[in-house]
């Protein structure tokens, strides 16, 4: 490309090269004197002294500009071009790159300006050399330079598809004032570049908030490292965060191995289950966080870096740090902003925001068509406190949808749930009844036969199969213990 800088640089060194060092240096390259006249003269270039006057122009100046060489040798530059820029380039000492200048027919040359030097350091002339000339050359060039930036970012966009962050804040679904008040702290966190803690319990989503952080701050074009703490063997800590070089240990890869710090540089690292982290590789993990800078294993110095840090923990870390497991001035200078995820037990009301989320998510993976939830079915989802949090509803979604026969969930599609339920039956009734065997096999029988046909809504069918009996035998019993109509009444 005409306009590249590098295309320019290489042309102008080696006509500065030809002009200031001589004619020998040329020839020594194979280029002979009548082939490097050819080649100044071609091209549209002049040279000026320290006092800005002209001491050389090329053919191909004279033919662009209109005036005889004769009639600008010695004459400064700006009585010529009255718009030239030498006057700033030997003042500043600083080259100029692709200025607009009118030749004496209104044409324009961007041109290039390239102070020379002399022995001393002083500037003693310019170079210049027009790398565009005219408007069509102009055009073209600005297409040229449009279509290579679009490539770049479309190359930037699938770069930060694949390191960045793959989560979003509208991905945190909920309208309970506890999520409310998280996204607020998230947004406000993303304005800063302060190291984040994130809490909650397992499957509340943290993964999904640190996402979030990154992808709303000013380092979202940057690299989103993910580090899961629990998974990495604690001998390979150190190599994985700080990376080696090559030939550092036994076993070591010859070209080393950038380590996770590095790999974040100018973007976001997660470290997720932090509580994980090995007490042999907290001091280190301390030292990046309060020097910003790593060393790699076999390394010769200090290597700085520019990262901001997320991290994430399933357990207190105040209660670690009480109990000895964790470095409190670490902890500190981890607990800068603190995010805390509440765990859904505490947001019952986002229970059916969530898993119409999660049913035409998993509509889309599984290839199903499940329309919804009968209200039975969300009204057990809302009854069961969820200690797996969303991790475990939404296992227990795609767990339902593959039993499933009907278009809609029913609460019979969540036996597991169920089972789970009745066996807090099963210990009340245990509890508060009498010794006498039959009477509490009994009492245990009403109370798990009523709430089976409460959860599917009267269904005797849907009833019998939570409880793992027949139909016909569901009857019996029902007929048997006096179960009230309202409560054993079938819809079909």
């Amino acid at each position: 490309m005409i306009g590249d800088s590098r295309y320019i640089y290489i042309k102008v060194v080696f006509i500065g090269k030809f002009l200031y060092l001589g004619w020998s240096d040329f020839l020594d390259n194979n280029l002979n004197l009548e082939q490097a006249k050819q080649f100044i003269n071609s091209i549209v270039m002049a040279v000026v002294d320290r006092d800005g006057k002209y001491t050389f122009v090329s053919d191909g100046w004279v033919k662009v500009i209109g005036i005889p060489a004769e009639h600008v040798i010695s004459k400064y530059s700006w009585h010529i071009l009255p718009d030239t820029h030498t006057k700033q380039v030997l003042k500043t000492g600083k080259p100029l790159v692709a200025k607009s200048v009118f030749s004496t027919n209104g044409s324009p040359l961007f041109t290039n300006y390239i102070p020379i030097y002399d022995e001393n350091g002083a500037v003693n002339g310019c170079y210049l050399f027009a790398s565009l000339i005219g408007m069509e050359d102009a055009r073209d060039t600005a297409q040229e330079i449009i279509r290579l930036s679009n490539q770049v970012d479309y190359y930037k966009d699938e770069l930060s598809k694949e390191r960045g962050a793959k989560y979003r804040i509208d991905q945190i679904i909920g309208q309970s004032p506890l999520i409310k008040e998280m996204k607020n702290q998230i947004i406000a966190a993303s304005r800063s570049s302060s190291t984040v803690l994130i809490e909650g319990e397992t499957g509340t989503g943290k993964e999904l908030v640190a996402h979030s952080v990154h992808a709303l701050s000013s380092r979202r074009a940057g690299n989103f490292i993910r580090v899961n703490c629990s998974a990495i063997p604690i001998e390979l800590m150190e190599s994985e965060f700080f990376g080696y070089k090559g030939g550092s240990f036994t076993g070591a890869n010859r070209g080393g191995k950038v380590g996770r710090f590095e790999l974040a540089n100018e973007g976001s690292i997660f470290f997720d289950e932090i509580n994980a982290l090995s007490p042999v590789i907290q001091p280190k993990f301390l030292r990046v966080l309060q020097e910003r800078e790593i060393d790699p294993i076999g390394g010769g110095q200090s290597i700085p870096i520019d990262v901001r840090v997320i991290a994430a923990s399933n357990a207190p870390l105040e209660q670690l740090v009480e109990s000895g497991n964790f470095r409190q001035d670490l902890y500190y200078r981890l607990n800068v902003i603190k995010i805390t995820i509440p765990p859904l037990r505490e947001r019952k009301e986002d229970i059916p925001l969530i898993a119409e989320y999660l049913l035409k998510q998993l509509n889309c993976e599984l290839s199903m068509m499940i329309t919804g939830f009968d209200p039975t079915a969300m009204e057990l989802l809302m009854q069961y406190d969820w200690p797996g949090n969303i991790r475990e509803l939404r296992n227990s979604i795609e767990s339902a949808m593959n039993k499933t026969g009907d278009f809609a969930l029913q609460a019979a599609d969540f036996d597991r749930l169920s089972e789970r339920g009745f066996q807090k039956i099963k210990n009340r009734a245990l509890i508060s009844k009498s010794f006498n065997l039959k009477q509490s096999k009994e009492s245990l029988e009403y109370d798990m036969i009523c709430a089976a046909l409460k959860h599917t809504g009267g269904n005797r069918s849907n009833a019998a199969k939570l409880l793992g009996i027949s139909r016909p035998v569901l009857y019996e019993k029902i007929e048997k213990l006096g179960i009230a109509s309202e409560e054993g009444k079938q819809r079909n």
